[in-house]
């Protein structure tokens, strides 16, 4: 049985609830489960800065012993991590393999060719959306295809459709201003407006950035009534966490924005979600069938929308199903097969 090394922060708990370290985990976890445990070698990057030795004799082992090589860095990471790959690969000649967390690459190469030729040395680079492919392949990156975001599939109960006010209404991603935690609240405040009474109340989960911990704290304060933080949660809590939701808001105009794991969790919990209309959303959020858009920061048209989801329990009960139908179209077994074929 061939081997392949995992790159990517890899682990559970509150220091691995980014994008890049969710979406290493459910990786490799599927990877051990389709090929076994011993079978697949990971190379944890976390904290990397501080021990960059020791990661580059684990990189260098790994290339060693295994067959494929399957990259996940962040943004920051990439520059070090793809060419060293790239690098070591012209000794080893092993398959490697980039899957993209986020939308903002095609736009870094543009801006930085020496990392271009190391991106478009990989056998595949693995874009979230089939727009961000179309972007990569315009820049030079020949071998970029489309392998959209997935989870593990589970099938979750119907949510019911008349539960009791206040409704819990959550945000689940990074607390940062960019992930429109302040347009979240009022979001709520004026769905409450437009339905007369306290109809909503909202809970705020993920790690608070530390340049935003000020700025939420006070928001926290000020907006009382309506929100508070529910702390963070490990990346396996968050269907669960979610299925107790009425809705998920995604009002995010975070730049780097792709195809976000929270939106995954919201169609394998059944959770309508109400998102911002930006970046790629449209590409994964169809609106009225698994979940709604709004106009770019229109927190007068998302509180419509939850309103809506409130008054109208056929409408709720559609997106539920609309939900279930996306989470079963992004069933890591269904999309990390593909990849494996190849390994």
């Amino acid at each position: 049985m061939k081997k392949t090394a995992i790159v990517g922060q890899y682990g559970t708990g509150p220091d691995y609830v980014t994008g890049q370290a969710v979406k290493t985990y459910f990786t490799a976890r599927w990877m051990m489960k389709r090929f076994g445990p011993e079978n697949v070698e990971i190379v944890n990057t976390f904290g990397w800065k501080k021990r960059p030795l020791r990661l580059a004799v684990s990189l260098l082992r790994a290339m060693k012993r295994c067959q494929s090589v399957i990259m996940l860095p962040a943004q920051h990471g990439v520059k070090v991590f793809a060419p060293l790959i790239a690098g070591l690969n012209r000794l080893y000649h092993r398959r490697i393999y980039y899957i993209v967390i986020g939308g903002w690459l095609a736009e870094a190469l543009k801006e930085n060719p020496r990392l271009l030729r190391s991106v478009a040395a990989f056998d595949g680079v693995c874009a979230e959306t089939e727009s961000l492919a179309e972007d990569l392949r315009r820049v030079g990156v020949k071998n970029a295809w489309y392998l959209p975001n997935c989870r593990d599939y589970v099938e979750a109960p119907e949510k019911p459709a008349d539960p009791k006010p206040p409704l819990r209404v959550c945000t689940y991603s990074r607390v940062t201003e960019s992930k429109g935690i302040a347009d979240a609240a009022e979001i709520c405040k004026k769905a409450n407006a437009l339905l007369g009474f306290q109809a909503f109340a909202l809970e705020v989960y993920g790690k608070t950035a530390p340049e935003y911990e000020e700025a939420f704290q006070a928001l926290c304060q000020r907006e009382k009534e309506t929100m508070r933080y529910c702390g963070v949660k490990n990346a396996d809590e968050a269907v669960e966490t979610l299925r107790s939701q009425f809705a998920l808001l995604f009002p995010t105009y975070y730049e780097g924005e792709c195809f976000a794991g929270t939106v995954l969790d919201a169609f394998a919990s059944r959770t309508p979600i109400i998102a911002n209309d930006w970046k790629y959303n449209a590409e994964v959020i169809r609106d009225g069938e698994n979940g709604f858009l709004y106009p770019f920061r229109d927190t007068d048209a998302a509180a419509q929308k939850l309103a809506a989801l409130y008054r109208d329990q056929a409408l709720y009960k559609r997106i539920q199903e609309g939900c279930a139908q996306s989470a079963r179209e992004y069933d890591s077994d269904r999309v990390l097969e593909v990849l494996a074929e190849k390994l």
